[in-house]
């Protein structure tokens, strides 16, 4: 019997990932310390804390995810384009 039809017919997806552990994936990468996961089984979201462990995401987490991704945006925005042209 394959995993798939073990976890579909017997076990629920919450209990697999509690019994085998999440199967995280990238879904985005905030900046270079910080990216966003995605359980592939459950879908739950999780994201790095300043140590570097995945935490289980909130509505807080990813309003400074968001906030983080559009900071790094912007520098890197300004570094292309403005301080570029003036050393030119």
């Amino acid at each position: 019997m394959k995993m798939s039809q073990l976890s579909n017919s017997f076990i629920g997806k919450s209990y697999l990932c509690a019994i085998l552990g999440h199967r995280f994936l990238t879904t985005k990468r905030v900046n270079s310390h910080f990216n966003e996961y995605q359980c592939s089984v459950c879908r739950q979201q999780a994201t790095n804390d300043c140590n570097g462990q995945k935490i289980i995401m909130t509505s807080q987490l990813k309003e400074i995810n968001e906030t983080l991704f559009y900071l790094h945006q912007k520098r890197a925005f300004v570094t292309k384009f403005y301080i570029l042209k003036k050393t030119k």
